[in-house]
């Protein structure tokens, strides 16, 4: 069968606004108003500035208490003014929620102590308290699966810097000083490991219309029934991809034909194919570019293939409809020494020592052999993937899908 030809009406390039991405890197739909508003704050504090250096006698009377703080004061202002403008702006986005209570609060309590440090009048003590219970709730949402974004990020690493700058210990003590810093790191990773958790706490999947995990990028596009006509054509792809690859259960033989498949370790090692990367073909079941593999009590287990597309940006043939949605990858760390995956950026914005972020992938296609694979073409779950290879009882949600 002629897989590309089977869907030759696809556009002949994606750019980058054609994906969704996770949400963990982008602004969300809700919280681009408070993005907005945050930029028109700073917008106009600029233009006072300009005014009141030209003279400007309103002007000078408002920056006038500014002028006379220390440098410290003068950042620990900005941090909770924007801090707080934030948290504020962000309650018409969400519905009324327990959720929408502690925005409301977080941002009054905020923007009332940046009015203290302005009036020199305020309690380090009640703002530690302040910063601290903010932090510590979003790390409490993370770990309830609410799913980061740039703008919560952001304001977190804000609150985190006006923290820093209130654990400043005052001069001499050792321990004091040992302290602070312990305490400003470890809030870090504790708020760090929160937005982790919130961000694989979504949906995860690989089709239409569903939440991207981080690091992968899903086209555009809302899901559907396929028609019976894509329901065929998927359930073709899947034969013969089963079939063809039938002889590399044994890993033996795939590097007998080129797979790398020299160090198999985990539940999701993906044995590349050099030569079929670059020959030209796609969706070809006789010359998959990666096979992928799990390691099981009795050793690798052949789970499926993945296909890529050659051309950046170039869709893959979706002969499936919303069954075979192809995707794709970003914010991908590469180690440099040596060259190799190394994880994917972090919620700060960061890629581990010694690596770099990758630009947007090729797309590509899973397709899963596995006879009780729920979603043949998707993504499989870490948990039934395991149970599976124990031969434990498969969770009940994916018996169903398997059944159906």
């Amino acid at each position: 069968m002629n897989w590309i030809l089977a869907h030759a009406d696809e556009p002949t390039l994606r750019s980058a606004a054609d994906y969704v991405g996770s949400p963990m890197y982008e602004v969300i739909s809700e919280h681009q108003f408070a993005f907005i508003v945050t930029l028109t704050l700073l917008a106009v504090v600029f233009i006072v500035r300009k005014l009141a250096n030209r003279g400007n006698a309103w002007a000078s009377r408002l920056v006038g208490p500014y002028d006379t703080l220390k440098s410290a004061n003068r950042f620990l202002f900005w941090m909770l003014l924007v801090a707080g403008t934030i948290h504020i702006a962000l309650l018409p986005g969400h519905e009324p929620s327990i959720w929408s209570v502690g925005y409301l609060l977080v941002g009054s309590a905020e923007l009332y102590l940046a009015k203290q440090v302005w009036a020199e009048t305020l309690h380090k003590r009640h703002a530690k308290l302040v910063l601290w219970a903010s932090l510590i709730g979003y790390t409490v949402t993370g770990l309830a699966g609410v799913v980061p974004d740039q703008i919560g990020l952001g304001t977190k690493l804000v609150e985190l810097a006006a923290l820093g700058v209130l654990m400043q210990p005052a001069p001499g003590g050792r321990l004091r000083r040992t302290m602070s810093t312990a305490g400003i790191v470890s809030l870090v990773v504790i708020v760090g490991f929160g937005a982790w958790v919130g961000a694989f706490s979504g949906e995860g999947g690989h089709h239409l219309g569903e939440t991207a995990g981080p690091g992968t990028l899903i086209p555009q596009g809302e899901d559907r029934e396929p028609t019976a006509h894509e329901i065929e054509e998927a359930q073709l792809l899947y034969e013969a991809t089963r079939d063809a690859t039938r002889k590399y259960e044994d890993p033996a033989v795939a590097a007998a034909d080129g797979y790398d498949v020299g160090n198999i370790f985990g539940l999701d090692y993906h044995a590349p194919n050099a030569a079929y990367q670059s020959d030209g073909r796609i969706l070809d079941p006789l010359r998959p570019e990666n096979l992928i593999y799990a390691v099981g009590p009795d050793g690798p287990v052949l789970v499926g293939v993945m296909y890529e597309a050659e051309e950046l940006g170039k869709p893959g043939p979706a002969v499936g409809g919303p069954l075979t949605v192809w995707h794709g990858h970003d914010h991908i760390c590469f180690s440099l020494t040596p060259p190799a995956l190394a994880g994917l950026t972090s919620p700060f914005g960061v890629c581990p020592a010694g690596s770099i972020t990758m630009p947007i992938t090729g797309e590509m296609l899973h397709v899963f052999v596995l006879p009780e694979a729920p979603d043949r073409f998707g993504h499989l779950e870490e948990d039934w993937l395991t149970a599976y290879l124990n031969g434990d009882p498969l969770p009940e949600v994916y018996e169903e899908a398997s059944d159906s």
